[in-house]
């Protein structure tokens, strides 16, 4: 059997692209700053010229990691070969399943869910991947489940690319296919359990106005300190000093600006009876079983403001197996014996996500949401 390879779209690293041209416009912004404007006194003299140093180290810099740009963009597609099956991806943690390691493997396709999910029936425990909260038969080990993107003619491929002696059963009960190893008996695997009702908290729009009405002070700050620095106050001598002033809140505008695709793009907190899922089509998304967890809980950190306080979310979980929670999920900061998953100052849709977590996390585990004052570093 040859390998065969089915495209499921192109994913990228935006965020980092994003970074990337910010840094080249903050370098350029100071290095150009430095060279065109007339400074006058020695002390002036010398900041100019720091500014061309620092702008040009951030210009070597950046230009140094766009030398790899095709390290921030790549195609996303799942492979089949005589080996096994994989999903090749640079985002998240993809898989490697081989099929002498299987007993079986099926394929939900519920239109309730995101996408497909792939659940794998292993001869042995695999803690590298998440535990599929559905059935086995009694003397199997916990099937684990990894979600893919929902393409046209994915199923088809699967069975098609599955060893030729397993026995192939598509649109059986409960299963969009299901692949069984010889020699194991397919009528011995439960049907899944349906989907269950989500519930999606959009975290993303409140996140997106905060960055963007914090870069658009910015900017109208830095724009009026560089009308002072060359019309009203340049007779005075304070131009360098306006600059000084400016420049930074004028960069910060633009790079908000160029950075728009990065903060307006949709994120969710979607919950349902099986799991929790963080839901960022342009980073990473990841899914956490709540029969991973011994207990979750919500944390908001409140920084006192004479004029406006900021807060922070963090959802906090205390994992049943530490060592194979920290295996599956490298994307959450272990803090205090907690991994915690930081969410931004969302205190509205944070109500939400408790409400959503109370209903539908296992009796016992859920633990409430807890309050408290930090500091300017959040702790």
């Amino acid at each position: 059997m040859t390998g065969t390879r089915f495209r499921l779209g192109w994913e990228m690293r935006l965020d980092q692209l994003t970074l990337a041209i910010d840094l080249a416009l903050l370098g350029l912004g100071l290095a150009l700053t430095g060279a065109l404007v007339h400074w006058h006194g020695w002390l002036a003299h010398t900041f100019g010229i720091l500014l061309i140093v620092i702008g040009a180290v951030l210009c070597l810099v950046d230009g140094v990691r766009l030398l790899g740009w095709r390290t921030l963009i790549w195609p996303r597609s799942l492979r089949l070969d005589e080996q096994g099956i994989s999903d090749d991806t640079k985002k998240g943690r993809g898989f490697r399943v081989d099929w002498a390691d299987l007993k079986a493997l099926g394929v939900i396709d519920d239109s309730a869910r995101p996408g497909l999910l792939l659940v794998f029936f292993p001869q042995t425990r695999r803690p590298d991947l998440s535990p599929y909260a559905g059935f086995a038969p009694a003397d199997w080990p916990q099937p684990v489940a990894s979600p893919i993107p929902r393409r046209t003619g994915v199923v088809e491929a699967i069975v098609a690319g599955t060893p030729a002696n397993w026995q192939k059963h598509e649109n059986g009960p409960g299963w969009a296919a299901l692949i069984v190893a010889p020699g194991e008996r397919a009528e011995a695997i439960p049907s899944p359990r349906p989907a269950r009702p989500q519930q999606r908290i959009d975290v993303g729009t409140e996140l997106a106005w905060q960055a963007l009405v914090g870069g658009a002070l910015a900017g109208l700050l830095g724009v009026l300190a560089y009308l002072a620095a060359f019309d009203v106050l340049a007779a005075t001598g304070a131009t360098a000093t306006f600059l000084l002033v400016g420049t930074p809140f004028l960069l910060i505008g633009l790079a908000t600006l160029l950075s728009i695709p990065v903060v307006v793009r949709r994120r969710w907190v979607v919950i349902d009876e099986e799991a929790f899922t963080w839901a960022d089509p342009a980073g990473t998304s990841f899914t956490i079983g709540w029969n991973e967890l011994a207990s979750a809980s919500l944390e908001i950190v409140t920084v006192p403001s004479a004029s406006l306080s900021r807060h922070a979310v963090h959802l906090c979980l205390v994992p049943a197996d530490e060592t194979e929670f920290a295996a599956r999920h490298p994307e959450l900061s272990r803090n205090d014996g907690r991994y915690v998953l930081r969410l931004g100052d969302v205190v509205g849709p944070a109500k939400a996500i408790a409400a959503a977590c109370q209903n539908s996390a296992p009796s016992g585990l859920w633990q409430g949401v807890a309050e408290r004052t930090g500091t300017l570093g959040i702790t």
